[in-house]
């Protein structure tokens, strides 16, 4: 298993204000919660149910994509979340613009899912 980083609303927010134009507003804070919470769900108390940074760090871009916790840019501060917390685990990325927006568009129309942005986050490990 790899090494656990755990993050919170504030986190997310001092990442969307690094990478945002402008102030996004929050549109659904509820949204926003359970983006920040969701990579520490647990099965049981203390196992948690991502077990690997990748899937963890999918759980940003998933969510940010789906529930849209932002007016705007969703898909930006979603995918800087997952690329920090991958960063952060020891594990930076590095992916092309045009792959990026291939998944995006495939989990928008939910032909993309959580398990699949996993994978794709580990084929773009620059280790």
């Amino acid at each position: 298993m790899s090494q656990i980083i755990r993050v919170n609303v504030g986190w997310v927010l001092q990442i969307q204000s690094a990478i945002s134009p402008l102030n996004v507003p929050i549109a659904d804070w509820g949204a926003l919660g359970f983006m920040a919470d969701r990579h520490t769900f647990e099965r049981e108390r203390g196992v948690l149910y991502y077990e690997e940074a990748a899937s963890r760090a999918a759980t940003f871009l998933h969510t940010a994509l789906l529930l849209r916790p932002f007016a705007d840019y969703n898909l930006v501060i979603g995918w800087a979340c997952a690329s920090q917390y991958m960063y952060v685990s020891g594990q930076p990325l590095q992916a092309k613009d045009d792959e990026l927006f291939e998944l995006a568009q495939g989990v928008r129309a939910q032909q993309a899912d959580l398990r699949m942005i996993a994978q794709r986050l580990g084929s773009w490990r620059s280790e």
